[in-house]
């Protein structure tokens, strides 16, 4: 048999191992489950902000939403303009005789039509070119 300080540590290990592990089981659980729910609480939050339905994506989609509300709004107002228009020239012979002269340049017979050109850039100013 041993004898001297290993017997002893030897002795006394193999007396107290049941207790050592259900202590270290017990340590394992204090330091693992609070570890585990952080870990847990952390994945759900970060889903809650980032995830496919997550509040960055409600967040862009209320963005679309308003935009396309502003879009719809835009239209309905071009709509009710448009309708304007043809219900004048449904009926105002001004308002045909108005956009015959403006966009097919048409004119009454005593009329002189003047034709500028439209939007064409400046022309650049000649450079003389010197030889020496």
């Amino acid at each position: 048999m041993l004898r001297g300080p290993i017997a002893q540590t030897t002795k006394f290990v193999l007396q107290n191992a049941a207790a050592l592990r259900a202590r270290n089981t017990h340590d394992l659980r204090r330091v693992w489950l609070p570890a585990g729910s952080a870990t847990v609480i952390l994945a759900l939050v970060l889903l809650g902000i980032a995830g496919e339905n997550g509040y960055l994506e409600r967040r862009a989609q209320r963005r679309q939403i308003q935009n396309l509300a502003a879009e719809i709004e835009n239209l309905r107002q071009e709509n009710l303009r448009l309708g304007e228009t043809v219900k004048s020239l449904r009926s105002d012979p001004r308002a045909i005789e108005e956009l015959a002269r403006e966009r097919l340049r048409l004119g009454r017979p005593d009329d002189v039509i003047i034709t500028l050109p439209r939007d064409e850039p400046p022309a650049s100013p000649a450079v003389s070119q010197r030889t020496p």
